[in-house]
């Protein structure tokens, strides 16, 4: 199939970092020159949001293009981390990883600061916000820690990936393999702190979906309400997106693992997906922001009239009747 061989992936991955890099500056833009004003603080948490998508994307894409065996917990990479500087293969594991929960955690703290923000400014979470944001972004840094400090013996790990997959390709088997563990208690942390954001979001979700069904005991303009209410309709809809761009590969790593299920295909395909998540996410958040949508529609036709597609008017010929005298 095109995307089990590792150039057809390869080739795929930089594809879409091709079509991402205009997107990505384009968002960029947009949120730091259309967010309203009375938006400023959810702003940069937005942006905070968008870039780190936008490094996930870069290293899943180009930087480290991780090309993974699962049911065994290993690969090897394909990017310019490996080729042009040599970087080992558990630094780019690492780097890789804690991005991708960087980035879910930046969804968590756009509901924090919303929350914060309208309802609980004069409150006792003022004084626990900040521990709360540096403790998710320790936890999003240390939770691979255990599993990288006990990498088992990659001579063994390798026999028995060998073993675990006896129907492996020699080309993959001449690559330089890493082999993170050959246990499933790897697995453990990883999905707890899945789970950890799914909760925290859901929490934060809720508690912003309560306040704004009481947001007229705040003495609140119905405009404020109203725009608040899109804002957080807009980050539900990124979140849905990120959740199938996460989601979705989760599920088969975890069941390829418990079932012993090895398809490099399907294998290279939810890679592929969560590479994806940049692009949906930049689209979704220009569409879903109204004010981003409108600047999109109007720099669109911008440039078809550039180009020339004009809609043509069309003429109609009167002639003069003609005079007949008797």
């Amino acid at each position: 199939m095109f995307l089990e061989s590792p150039e057809s992936y390869k080739f795929t991955l930089h594809a879409i970092t091709s079509i991402a890099i205009p997107l990505h500056v384009f968002g960029i833009y947009c949120i730091l020159s259309l967010t309203p004003k009375n938006m400023g603080s959810a702003k940069w948490y937005l942006l905070n949001l968008h870039i780190t998508c936008i490094l996930l994307d870069w290293a899943m894409t180009v930087l480290a293009v991780p090309y993974l065996i699962f049911p065994a917990l290993g690969g090897y990479p394909l990017g310019v981390l490996r080729f042009w500087f040599g970087v080992p293969s558990i630094v780019q594991l690492y780097v890789v990883m804690n991005l991708a929960f960087f980035a879910v955690t930046s969804v968590t703290l756009i509901f924090e600061n919303r929350f914060y923000q309208l309802y609980a400014r004069n409150s006792f979470w003022r004084y626990l916000r900040i521990p709360f944001i540096i403790i998710n972004y320790l936890l999003d840094a240390t939770h691979l820690l255990p599993a990288c400090l006990m990498v088992p013996d990659q001579k063994t790990a390798l026999e028995f990936t060998y073993e675990q997959i006896p129907n492996l390709s020699d080309e993959i088997k001449a690559e330089p393999l890493f082999i993170l563990a050959i246990d499933f208690w790897v697995q453990m942390p990883y999905i707890s702190m899945g789970l950890r954001n799914v909760v925290q979001v859901c929490l934060f979700g809720l508690i912003n979906r309560n306040m704004n069904l009481e947001s007229r005991s705040f003495n609140r303009s119905e405009n404020t309400i109203n725009l608040q209410r899109k804002f957080l309709n807009a980050i539900k809809a990124q979140l849905m997106v990120l959740a199938i761009n996460f989601l979705v590969p989760q599920a088969y790593t975890v069941v390829s693992i418990a079932t012993n299920y090895y398809n490099q295909f399907a294998n290279n395909l939810v890679i592929t997906i969560v590479a994806l998540h940049g692009i949906n996410s930049t689209l979704i958040m220009l569409w879903a922001h109204k004010t981003y949508r409108e600047y999109c529609f109007k720099t669109f036709k911008k440039i078809r009239s550039f180009l020339g597609y004009t809609t043509p008017v069309s003429t109609v010929s009167i002639q003069p009747k003609a005079s007949i005298t008797i």
